[in-house]
């Protein structure tokens, strides 16, 4: 029971900084509209797998590490999901890919999906990788190719270098101006600070730890 209600919490809480967003930037009953929904949605669940990452010590207690990281697996496919119908939304209301801030959008979807990949083929443990078939893919996958584990986690770690540009995409949009959405932005630029000074805390840890042992 509260494995279903932590994770209906964690998919429905994104909600919040949307309403606050829209009602702030006053958007409209529109597709544009639909597209900053589908793009803050995103945001939102990047943030929230920088706070997976760090392990924290509540979540674990109360989902396991197990249940935690393989939440931390599953969510990268939605965010790619999200991103491409943003995407989509954005070039059908006359967006090109010629800005900017869309380019940095594009190159935050590069990364993360290049991240995402490399966890779901060597490492990750979800449902799609527990099948046999999956798991002989992955096998041929590591002899073809050549890379090992540490490769693998180096090519993972984009996830971050993508988590940043994520944020000056962000930043760059048209109805993230502070002046214009002041309340909007102040909520995901707060969600965004404390899950990266998360990550960054438990990241200094385990090397402070390491360095001891």
């Amino acid at each position: 029971m509260k494995h279903t209600t932590f994770h209906l919490g964690f998919f429905l809480t994104p909600l919040i900084p949307i309403a606050v967003y829209l009602r702030t930037a006053g958007a409209m009953y529109d597709s544009y509209s639909v597209s900053i929904i589908f793009g803050v949605y995103a945001f939102i669940l990047v943030c929230n797998q920088f706070y997976l990452a760090s392990q924290p010590v509540w979540l674990t207690k109360l989902l396991g590490a197990k249940a935690v990281r393989a939440l931390h697996s599953s969510s990268p496919l939605l965010i790619l999901l999200l991103s491409l119908v943003h995407a989509s939304l954005k070039l059908s209301n006359g967006f090109t890919l010629s800005t900017t801030q869309a380019l940095l959008g594009l190159a935050a979807f590069i990364l993360f999906f290049v991240g995402t990949m490399a966890a779901l083929f060597f490492f990750a443990n979800t449902l799609l990788t527990k099948h046999k078939a999956f798991a002989s893919l992955r096998t041929k996958t590591y002899e073809r190719t050549g890379l090992t584990y540490q490769r693998a986690r180096a090519m993972h770690n984009l996830m971050v270098v993508a988590g940043l540009v994520v944020l000056l995409h962000v930043l760059r949009a048209s109805t993230s101006s502070f002046s214009y959405n002041p309340w909007g932005m102040s909520i995901l630029m707060a969600w965004m600070a404390f899950s990266l000074l998360s990550y960054l805390n438990y990241r200094l840890k385990g090397r402070t730890h390491r360095g001891k042992s």
